[in-house]
């Protein structure tokens, strides 16, 4: 079956850095992969761009557009920007915003969803990740909503949160459950990274070291590291053992 992923982050280099080699790797597969991002990270991801004297907000948003695309080309992704104005905190993301995230996600119709941590310490992240598991998913899943599009609605329950930009995991309680074996594709994450060198201080090295570091607790060169969203539930007994015999 090809199934459609869906990797949401709140600036342009969320995704690549942090989940690269998966979305990657789903490609390498033969599925239909997103790569989506709420701002163009013109404030908070772009330290270097900012050190020019005549740079101004809307080249700013330019280079970082560019940047995306590039990198989302590189990863064989289907981009998609949502262009909010970045920084959570002074920009809320309000229903109306929300209701746009919700959109992306009928016209996506993600089988699987790839986003922050919820329990980040950077406000955009756990903004982010927060209404892809609560406000949005729900505007999406409601027949009430966006009508005026002409989207049916979607649900979905596989969200796996990638590691925060905290790497040391009991900071946030990121303990990872699921690692993704990268090591096939690595030298395109490498490649997908390049782009955000223009507007970023280049730190390849750092996330090879990650990798490495996920990849040794896993048993392979390269990994990436989750955690799944587990929704509450009801239930008379625990599941079916999978290692149940007749």
């Amino acid at each position: 079956m090809r199934l459609r992923v869906l990797a949401i982050g709140a600036h342009p280099a969320d995704v690549p850095k942090r989940a690269g080699g998966t979305v990657a790797r789903y490609v390498k597969e033969g599925h239909e992969v997103y790569m989506a991002c709420l701002t163009f990270g013109e404030t908070m991801e772009s330290q270097l761009l900012w050190e020019k004297p005549e740079m101004t907000i809307d080249k700013a948003k330019s280079i970082r557009r560019e940047e995306f695309l590039e990198s989302a080309e590189i990863l064989g992704v289907k981009p998609i920007m949502l262009g909010f104005d970045d920084n959570f905190s002074i920009h809320p993301l309000t229903e109306e915003k929300q209701l746009k995230v919700a959109e992306v996600i009928r016209r996506t119709r993600p089988h699987i969803v790839l986003t922050h941590w919820m329990m980040t310490l950077y406000d955009d992240h756990r903004l982010t990740a927060k209404s892809i598991c609560f406000k949005a998913r729900e505007l999406a899943a409601d027949p009430e909503k966006l009508k005026e599009t002409g989207l049916k609605p979607w649900s979905f329950e596989d969200i796996y949160f990638f590691e925060p930009a905290e790497t040391y995991g009991p900071i946030t309680g990121f303990l990872e459950d699921i690692y993704i074996d990268v090591t096939d594709v690595w030298e395109v994450k490498m490649k997908a990274l390049e782009p955000f060198w223009k507007s970023q201080r280049n730190n390849a090295d750092y996330y090879t070291q990650v990798a490495l570091y996920c990849g040794r607790q896993a048993g392979v060169k390269y990994a990436e590291r989750f955690v799944q969203f587990r929704t509450k539930r009801v239930l008379k007994l625990f599941p079916t053992p999978r290692n149940l015999r007749e």
